[in-house]
């Protein structure tokens, strides 16, 4: 009987790690609104939340930046996607906001928040690409 119930706990402490494998904690992690103001970093799939407003960063749609080891007739551009919704059971609706690192926008507002991406990373190389679970991004909230 003590063998089965360890066997239980083990097995259940076994898929909570593998649940949490990616390293991204498995509730949204609260800013406070001088933090997220001032920039605050973002990995891809993680939540945060600022003053009642849940933050996510859901994908790179598509990532043309020159890669730091070639040379290019154009910077390029990257598009990160961000959901945006509000902390609740209200069933409100979420915005989808993808903005860019070179062209506009860069930035949009959401439930009275500007949403601004200031850096995306990391920078593309010719030689390796970039897995989608590998980017991170620094974005700023700011009441808007």
């Amino acid at each position: 009987m003590k063998i089965t119930h360890l066997a239980v706990v083990v097995a259940s402490f076994t898929l909570a790690a593998c649940a949490s494998s990616n390293g991204l904690p498995t509730e949204p992690v609260v800013y406070s609104q001088a933090e997220a103001a001032d920039s605050i970093r973002i990995r891809i799939g993680q939540t945060i939340v600022v003053e009642g407003v849940k933050v996510r960063f859901s994908a790179v749609e598509s990532d043309s930046r020159c890669p730091m080891d070639a040379i290019c007739v154009w910077q390029g551009d990257a598009v990160a996607v961000f959901v945006v919704e509000q902390n609740c059971d209200c069933r409100t609706p979420a915005f989808e906001l993808k903005l860019h690192t070179t062209l506009e926008p860069k930035s949009g507002t959401a439930y009275g928040f500007k949403v601004e991406l200031r850096q995306l990373s990391p920078y593309p190389s010719a030689s390796s690409p970039i897995k989608q679970d590998a980017y991170s991004a620094w974005i700023r909230l700011t009441p808007g």
